[in-house]
């Protein structure tokens, strides 16, 4: 007999053996009269396995089953219950009544686990309690002591399950090949897979040898009839069934120097291998299945029990290199190249910076969790991160940050991973990657929506100011501090006289811009104002006053500590205070612009309009002091052209109207920006000018009896014009209007129409000499 077939032998003895103690435990839980009736039967296979249902009886001591078995219960003598009722006495089930049919039977399937109360109906049923448990069931495979999902054909498998379930309760393991058939048994050597019993497959040993390459799948699911009444199944694994050969995968062949890369090595069991890589190959100790010291270039282990390991490799110079592994035993070798490129930084930021505004350094890596900046040979930023995408940025302050502090080109160095600190001198280190900027002097930009603005409007001051981070506005009116200014309340606030106004404007960091809108009072003063628009220099403080804050250092030098000073003093004195503090002081690198906006009443004017011939657009154009209002225009008469509502802009309105359906005459036209301001204006709507005509008639055909100098002498007296009436040259223009294949019609029907008049005529004429 051959060594499958013992082993088959020594397995159905041991079935056997199995089922003598499985009676001679129901003989003796028989004679103890336990409430759970153990009952087995033997399957043509030879395995003893369960019924369908737990037999319980009715005798008041406690019985346990699983949710999903059908029970069959019993009185305490092993009569029958007649229908049993089963009320949940636990936290989780409390209230929860079942009943059996009246055969005392039930599917306890979809019941909630805990202890419930079985009363039975028939004579001799004591109250009995009865526990329901979950019923769990997981499968996994191993090699020894190690879970797998892939092993080399002919390697034997261990099926690990875990489960609630009786020994004897019937399962089948099912084994699904990768063409999607099941495997009622073990091609390699009979083994039963088919309805066998939970004991058979808890550590059931599965050899692999000559089954095909491929996905394997393995479930474990009950076979309800041999398994009381249970109906469920495991969780599925899936077995990668390989080639026993030996091979050697890199999980990436491009990385960067110093990037780990994963080696896995499918080989056979317990065979000895060696890895060879090269001097510049470092295999990390501990990591993975690697040795537990760092190994350089090479190492020889003993392949795992499951012919599959992992191993992690990095490299410390660019290049392509090859892994090599060899079977030392069966002398097998494969390979894979691996191709190192160097670390890289690559910038995406802008070639100029403006002094004051912030430095913004960011870009990619291929490699690497931080960056360590520096400008030129000094580190000014440490331990940067990097994002999974392998991006960074990081905002250095100009002129604060060193060597940003000057007009001209400086280089931005990155280190990957440098582990530098911050101020550390880089000079004799390599970078992975630099990046030239300017770094330029900032500068200032104001101007003004409007020229002129009237009290309860509003205008707008914008500009731009690379560098700058805030922008200072004074506003002082004709009077100076004495006078009436645009926004009191503002004034108030800022502890100014009321005739200064003061605003801020934070600048874009990207765009440099700034803008802010100005509210002017009603009873703003009239006249012509100042507007300062200042920066302090990229020592961010104002030089004259020394002070980031200009109303401070105002108050503080020229003021006595008290802003409301100011209100003594005129327009040109608060200039040159301004002056001094600021742009005039010694070697001052501060900004400012001055400009200069009147406040009047306000105004609508419209411009002089030359008279138009009728169907030629009206154009309607004036002026006005209420930037940004809405001025309305309409244009009345004979007949109403209509209304439109334009917008004033840059000091100027504009409205176009259609004149195509007027009347001749004289039109009122009027512009009114709704506040009772309006101005009016007559524009007269003519008919255009018509040139007559001087029609030669010249024969065709001359005699040759005449000569020609005689026809040159024959003119036609010219024909008597017909008066015109108004409403005939108002239909004439139209028709001047209409387009000329129109016209030319029109005038064939007019053509038509004499001709048909004078036949009308010449009938006449004859109708009345018959007379």
């Amino acid at each position: 007999m051959d060594k499958g077939g013992k082993k088959m032998k020594k397995r159905m003895m041991d079935v056997v053996s199995m089922g003598m103690a499985v009676i001679l435990v129901f003989l003796f839980v028989t004679m103890s009269s336990a409430s759970v009736v153990p009952a087995t039967q033997r399957l043509p296979n030879g395995f003893i396995v369960n019924y369908d249902n737990v037999s319980i009886k009715l005798d008041g001591k406690n019985a346990s089953i699983l949710v999903g078995q059908v029970i069959q219960f019993y009185n305490a003598t092993g009569g029958p219950s007649g229908k049993v009722k089963l009320k949940g006495i636990s936290e989780n089930n409390a209230g929860e009544v079942r009943y059996s049919d009246a055969n005392g039977r039930i599917d306890t399937t979809g019941m909630k686990t805990g202890d419930y109360e079985a009363i039975g109906e028939a004579e001799g049923c004591n109250s009995t309690i009865i526990s329901f448990g979950e019923a769990t069931m997981e499968l996994k495979l191993k090699v020894g002591t190690k879970t797998v999902k892939s092993v080399p054909q002919g390697t034997r498998i261990t099926v690990k399950f875990s489960t609630s379930l009786d020994p004897n309760d019937g399962v089948t393991l099912k084994v699904i090949d990768p063409n999607g058939y099941v495997l009622k048994t073990n091609p390699a050597d009979g083994t039963i897979f088919e309805k066998v019993n939970v004991s058979h497959i808890s550590d059931l040993e599965i050899n692999t040898a000559g089954w095909e390459i491929g996905s394997y799948s393995f479930i474990v699911s009950t076979e309800e009839e041999y398994a009381r009444g249970l109906r469920k199944e495991s969780n599925k694994v899936v077995l990668e069934i390989v080639s026993p050969e030996l091979k050697i995968k890199a999980e990436k062949t491009e990385i960067v120097e110093t990037e780990k890369v994963k080696l896995t090595v499918n080989g056979v069991p317990d065979h000895n291998i060696s890895v060879t890589a090269g001097g510049d190959a470092v295999f990390p100790g501990g990591v993975n299945d690697n040795p537990a010291t760092t190994k350089i270039g090479n190492f020889s282990i003993v392949m795992d029990e499951d012919g599959r390991m992992e191993f992690v490799v990095y490299f410390k110079k660019t290049g392509i290199f090859t892994v090599k592994v060899r079977d030392e035993d069966g002398g097998a070798e494969d390979y894979t190249d691996i191709s190192v490129l160097k670390k890289k930084v690559t910038f995406y930021m802008d070639e100029t910076c403006v002094i004051g505004a912030d430095l913004v350094v960011n870009g990619t890596v291929n490699i690497g969790k931080t960056v360590d900046i520096a400008i030129d040979d000094r580190i000014v930023k440490a331990g940067v991160p990097v994002d999974r995408e392998g991006r960074f940025e990081v905002k250095l302050p100009t002129p604060e940050t060193p060597g940003t502090s000057v007009e001209g080109c400086i280089k931005v160095r990155a280190f990957i991973d440098g582990g530098f600190s911050e101020g550390e001198d880089v000079s004799g280190q390599e970078d992975d990657g630099s990046f030239m900027v300017l770094l330029v002097k900032g500068g200032l930009d104001a101007e003004l929506s409007a020229k002129t603005v009237a009290p309860g409007d509003s205008f707008t001051i914008s500009g731009s100011a690379p560098g700058s981070k805030v922008i200072d506005i004074i506003i002082v009116s004709p009077d100076g501090g004495s006078g009436e200014g645009m926004n009191p309340q503002n004034s108030e606030e800022n502890g100014l006289p009321r005739g200064i106004t003061y605003e801020t404007a934070s600048v874009s960091s990207s765009t440099y811009t700034w803008s802010v809108d100005i509210d002017v009072q009603e009873e703003a003063d009239k006249g012509n104002y100042l507007v300062f628009v200042l920066s302090p220099g990229k020592n961010g403080r104002y030089d004259g006053v020394n002070s980031a804050s200009l109303l401070e250092g105002l108050k503080d030098k020229y003021l006595g500590g008290d802003l409301s000073r100011l209100a003594s003093k005129t327009q040109s004195q608060i200039k040159s205070i301004i002056l001094d503090a600021t742009t005039d002081a010694a070697g001052s690198d501060d900004l400012l612009k001055i400009l200069e906006i009147a406040v009047e009443e306000p105004k609508v004017s419209l411009n002089p309009i030359s008279d138009i011939v009728i169907g030629e657009d009206l154009i309607i154009t004036g002026t006005s002091n209420r930037e940004g209002h809405i001025i309305i225009v309409k244009v009345s008469g004979s007949v109403d052209l209509g209304t439109k509502f334009v917008r004033v802009e840059d000091g100027k309105f504009k409205a176009n109207f259609s004149t195509y359906d007027a009347l001749t005459g004289k039109y009122m036209v009027e512009a009114d920006d709704g506040e009772g301001h309006t101005d009016t204006m007559i524009v007269n709507i003519t008919l255009p000018v018509r040139e007559r005509e001087v029609t030669t008639h010249t024969s065709t055909a001359v005699s040759p009896e005449a000569p020609s100098k005689r026809l040159s002498n024959v003119t036609e007296p010219p024909a008597t014009p017909e008066p015109e009436t108004e409403e005939k040259m108002q239909s004439q223009a139209h028709s001047a209007l209409q387009p000329e294949s129109q016209r030319s019609v029109q005038g064939f029907k007019c053509i038509s129409v004499v001709i048909a008049l004078f036949a009308v005529h010449l009938f006449r004429a004859k109708r009345k000499r018959r007379k």
